[in-house]
């Protein structure tokens, strides 16, 4: 396996266990986590924290999930799970983007997610890593 193949595996690991101790960690704490959102917007009824934070914890999970599922596909030389990385790596940047600017701030978590979307983007596109996957690396050894 190339080196950017296998950083494009740890990098894929790393968010999804990010993402998934993450929900792990809000469903824990689901009353604390929602009170802190509500408390920070008191003009808005405690709702629509409630709905802002299962959104995000729906967002960590199927981005978590995808993530794993690409990690350990790619280690086994699956095609696809070059692109299913590549897929949930961008659209999970562009979203942490997004919130972020729309915030108008940016946490430690965001930019830890946005710095390992940044290199598995980078090492999913790689030529080695393409390269890699389109000969089969399942036969050779």
């Amino acid at each position: 396996m190339p080196t950017p193949a296998k950083v494009a595996v740890g990098v894929l690991a790393g968010l999804a266990v990010l993402l998934l101790l993450s929900s792990l960690v809000t469903v824990a704490a689901w009353d604390a986590v929602v009170d802190a959102l509500a408390d920070g917007q008191p003009d808005s009824p405690r709702s629509d924290a409630e709905q802002a934070v299962r959104i995000n914890l729906a967002q960590s999970v199927a981005f978590g999930l995808l993530a794993a599922i690409s990690a350990f596909s790619l280690a086994r030389g699956r095609a696809w799970a070059r692109w299913s990385g590549i897929a949930a790596t961008g659209l999970l940047g562009l979203i942490t983007l997004g919130a972020t600017v729309l915030l108008g701030g940016v946490s430690v978590s965001s930019l830890l997610v946005l710095v390992l979307c940044l290199a598995g983007i980078t090492s999913l596109a790689a030529r080695p890593t393409a390269a890699w996957v389109r000969s089969d690396p399942r036969s050779v050894g």
